[in-house]
């Protein structure tokens, strides 16, 4: 079977929910994996919107994994809805549900006025278990992937996209340098932009990102990078001294993992490049995930003043003060020193 990406994660997540918009709901949900965000959002939606609010108190419940019985689940999802079309029934953190495989026997013959859905935090279920033979013929599966830091740009394209909604390649890239790979965090940013998009164009800038977020256009990890890979360091310098004075809005620990997403780039980018010459820059791009001509151009552009050779060796400087972070070796030198200090030996 092959390995589940996080954009078929998303193809399959925008699948249910438009089926869920029209009112298709399905008998069974298996809902898991390591990312928690789009479990949640479906199993939110089914709650709030599969039935009224009077017919809720009769025909909705919730379980909670670690307090359950399969048995328990079992005869609830058996009965008959009362004075409604369906009943749902919810188990939170069937993770923690014990005899997991004694739910086959009601899969293979699902209560069709029932939506029973199984949401799995943190984990996928195990795939040699009679369960998930049972579940993959029976249920609508949704394996949940986190987004890589690298992915995390084109995630945002495309979460607004579905929301009829543009975003500037350059304020994508910012949202996704300055919020990382946290999916609950990115869509309430992400959420709140959308009240600022005018609707004659529906396009979201970064001027308007820069606003929401609370973010200094010329002193963002990107426009660090940006200098960074220009071999600037008279611009470099004075951002990374603000960081440097405001360790809780931009810790090391966070730059030190922007950099690396940055430079790993770079780095695969020259690695093709050896290899396979005769690619073109957007041949190379597609193949090591840069789907967007300007990140492609932003990326060709890094590569000039960070060779291959100042590559690896950048990178070596960010393993050894991510070490030196979680250790105890720094002797007194503050978060702002060690930056200050990785920044200098990056750059030679």
């Amino acid at each position: 079977m092959a390995k589940i990406t996080s954009k078929d994660t998303l193809s399959v997540y925008n699948k249910i929910m438009k089926d869920l918009e029209t009112g298709n709901y399905k008998p069974c949900y298996l809902l898991m994996g390591e990312e928690p965000f789009y479990v949640n959002r479906i199993a939110s939606y089914i709650a709030a919107h599969a039935l009224t609010e009077e017919e809720k108190s009769f025909n909705q419940m919730v379980f909670y994994g670690q307090d359950a019985a399969v048995k328990q689940i079992i005869d609830s999802a058996m009965r008959y809805p009362v004075m409604a079309a369906r009943q749902v029934i919810i188990v939170k953190e069937a993770q923690h549900l014990k005899g997991v495989d004694g739910l086959s026997h009601y899969l293979k013959s699902l209560n069709p006025s029932c939506v029973l859905v199984l949401c799995f935090i943190g984990k996928s279920v195990d795939k040699r278990t009679e369960f998930w033979r049972t579940a993959q013929k029976h249920c609508e599966i949704l394996e949940s992937v986190s987004p890589r830091d690298y992915e995390m740009q084109d995630w945002i394209v495309s979460y607004m996209k579905e929301r009829n909604t543009n975003i500037e390649p350059q304020a994508a890239r910012l949202l996704a340098d300055f919020l990382g790979t946290d999916l609950q965090r990115v869509a309430m940013e992400i959420d709140k932009l959308f009240i600022l998009a005018p609707e004659d164009t529906w396009l979201i800038t970064t001027d308007m990102v820069e606003k929401s977020v609370g973010i200094n256009r010329d002193f963002s990890p990107f426009v660090m990078f940006s200098h960074l890979t220009n071999g600037d360091f008279a611009k470099v310098q004075p951002i990374a001294q603000y960081f440097a004075e405001n360790p809780k809005k931009y810790p090391l620990v966070m730059l030190i993992s922007l950099f690396h997403t940055h430079l790993s780039r770079i780095l695969k980018f020259h690695a093709l490049k050896m290899e396979r010459p005769s690619l073109s820059d957007a041949d190379i791009g597609k193949n090591i995930g840069i789907h967007s001509y300007y990140f492609v151009k932003e990326t060709v552009k890094a590569t000039r003043f960070f060779t291959f050779e100042r590559t690896l060796r950048a990178v070596h400087w960010l393993y050894y003060y991510d070490s030196l972070y979680k250790s105890s070796d720094r002797g007194g030198a503050t978060d702002g020193e060690l930056l200050m200090e990785m920044v200098c030996r990056m750059m030679n």
